[in-house]
C-alpha cells in the first residue's frame, strides 16, 4: 500500500477523532472555567481529560473495528458448524448457500459505503481515532491558553477548525460537505454554550 493510500484510509478517523476531542474538551474546559475552578486546575483536568477520553475512544475504536473484521472469518466457522451438523444434505446445502449470500451482500454494501478505513487493521483504526482526539484536544487547551470565555473569540479557532473538519468529513464520505460545514461547528459551540452555562447554574 502506498503512502496516498495510507494517508487516505486513516483520514476519515483521524478527522472523528479530531471532532471529538475539540468538542469534549472545550465543553470540558467551559464547564469547568465557569465553575470558577483556578485555571491551573482546569488545564489539569483537562489534560488528564484528553489522555483518558482519548484511550477509551481509541479502546471503543479497536473492539469495534475488530468485530467488523471477524464477520469475514466468522463465515467459515459457520459454514464449518454447518457441515458438522447431523440434517439433509439438502437442507444444509441451502443453509450453506444463504450464509454466503448473506456475506457477500454484506461485503457488497461495506464496499459500496466508499468507507476509507475499511482496509484499516483494528489497530491502526484505533490510533487514527486516538492521535486525532489528541490532537484536537491539544489544540483546545493552546487556544485556551491565550483566549478564554466570556471573550467569545476563544470559541473563534474551534468553530473554524469544526467547519474544516466537518467539510471533510461530509466530502470524504460523499454527503453534502456544507451540511458538515454548517452542522457540526454549530452544534460544537452549542455544547460548549451550554456547559459554560450549565458550570455557571450549578
Amino acid at each position: 500500500m502506498n503512502n496516498a493510500n495510507t494517508s487516505y484510509n486513516f483520514l476519515p478517523a483521524f478527522i472523528v477523532g479530531a471532532i471529538e476531542g475539540i468538542i469534549v474538551i472545550l465543553a470540558l474546559f467551559c464547564f469547568l472555567l465557569a465553575k470558577g475552578v483556578a485555571v491551573h486546575l482546569i488545564y489539569l483536568y483537562a489534560g488528564i481529560a484528553v489522555v483518558f477520553i482519548a484511550g477509551l475512544l481509541a479502546a471503543g475504536a479497536y473492539y469495534t473495528r475488530k468485530e467488523e473484521m471477524k464477520h469475514n472469518s466468522g463465515e467459515s466457522k459457520i459454514l464449518k458448524i454447518y457441515q458438522a451438523l447431523d440434517i439433509e444434505d439438502t437442507l444444509k446445502k441451502a443453509m450453506t448457500e444463504d450464509t454466503l449470500q448473506e456475506n457477500k451482500e454484506w461485503e457488497k454494501e461495506w464496499q459500496e459505503s466508499n468507507n476509507a478505513t475499511s482496509s484499516l487493521t483494528a489497530r491502526n483504526y484505533a490510533l487514527a481515532m486516538l492521535g486525532g482526539f489528541m490532537s484536537g484536544g491539544i489544540i483546545i487547551l493552546v487556544n485556551n491558553y491565550f483566549l478564554q470565555l466570556p471573550d467569545y473569540a476563544a470559541l473563534f479557532l474551534p468553530f473554524v477548525l469544526l467547519s474544516f473538519l466537518g467539510f471533510c468529513k461530509y466530502k470524504i464520505s460523499n454527503q453534502k460537505p456544507i451540511n458538515g460545514m454548517l452542522l457540526i461547528p454549530l452544534s460544537g459551540i452549542a455544547a460548549a454554550a451550554g456547559a459554560y452555562y450549565a458550570g455557571s447554574f450549578f
